[in-house]
């Protein structure tokens, strides 16, 4: 099962699961970064994952939001997350998660999905309130951060579903209620320790 504080990847070559937020921040070019590519086969926890994103949507489209949550439910398969309107909290689908951890599917899919899926969410909360929209708006984010090639940029630019079949047909685990991430958005809250 996925533990809201698990590390989601190997060990990180670079040491630092900060700095790829770091890097956008000093004006570092995106552009097909291989480095997040590399980042996002590390060890990854979903703050890792939220500080890319972050700090990429305001670099290519300048725009941010402070003050976001995560949450992690039982959804129905065909729904990765969700994001209520005038909400503060973004709600992930632990039971694809789940899904994808026993698939054997390589890390850095996992935390693609994990990425394309928080972006799409995140960038409703910034108004992108249209789906088409917003996933336009994820597929320009990422094009600007990976090649065709990566499994984000893919995910971004089709229907995760299409691209993983199984993740429709999984078991619901009948959970109630809703898991609250602890640990996430930190760059938002630098005065928690």
């Amino acid at each position: 099962m996925v533990n809201a504080r698990m590390p989601m990847g190997s060990a990180s070559s670079s040491g630092n699961p900060g700095s790829a937020a770091v890097r956008i921040a000093s004006g570092e070019s995106l552009r097909h970064s291989s480095q997040f590519s590399v980042e996002l086969e590390g060890t990854l926890d979903f703050d890792d994952i939220f500080s890319i994103i972050k700090a990429s949507v305001k670099k290519e489209l300048g725009m941010e939001r402070s003050g976001i949550g995560l949450a992690l439910a039982d959804l129905p398969n065909s729904l990765g997350a969700f994001w209520e309107v005038g909400g503060n909290y973004l709600v992930l689908n632990e039971n694809l998660l789940n899904g994808f951890l026993v698939s054997g599917r390589p890390r850095v899919e996992y935390n693609s999905f994990i990425l394309v899926i928080l972006m799409h969410e995140y960038l409703h909360s910034l108004g992108f309130i249209d789906e088409g929209e917003a996933r336009r708006a994820t597929l320009f984010v990422c094009s600007r951060l990976f090649s065709s090639e990566h499994p984000a940029y893919r995910l971004a630019a089709s229907d995760p579903w299409e691209l993983y079949p199984f993740l429709i047909g999984l078991p619901r685990s009948g959970k109630k209620g809703m898991t609250f991430v602890r640990e996430f958005d930190l760059s938002s809250t630098p005065y928690i320790s």
